[in-house]
């Protein structure tokens, strides 16, 4: 995961700036929860990359894209879970 997509895309989606470590931090955290709780939703995310990686889109806008998904599918599934791991990051500071 490119640090400026994930920023990039932490901005645009849940509206909050976050330093490129802590939006790295997110993704890694959201993934590690979706491989224990939704298994499906994590295989979705994994289709999604690798369909974007088939397009030969260059890395940057696929990390940027997957995050995007990954912040979007945890917002309508797990809003409670994102909000306790954004805020678990954004107090470490």
């Amino acid at each position: 995961m490119e640090s400026k997509s994930a920023k990039q895309a932490v901005s645009d989606v849940l509206q909050l700036d976050l330093e490129e470590t802590q939006s790295q931090e997110l993704y890694y955290n959201i993934c590690n929860f979706l491989m224990q709780k939704d298994e499906l939703c994590y295989v979705d995310i994994i289709k999604f990359k690798y369909s974007l990686l088939i397009e030969d889109f260059n890395q940057e806008l696929i990390d940027y894209f997957v995050m995007e998904y990954v912040l979007s599918n945890m917002r309508s599934k797990y809003g409670l879970v994102l909000s306790a791991l954004t805020y678990l990051i954004t107090s470490k500071s």
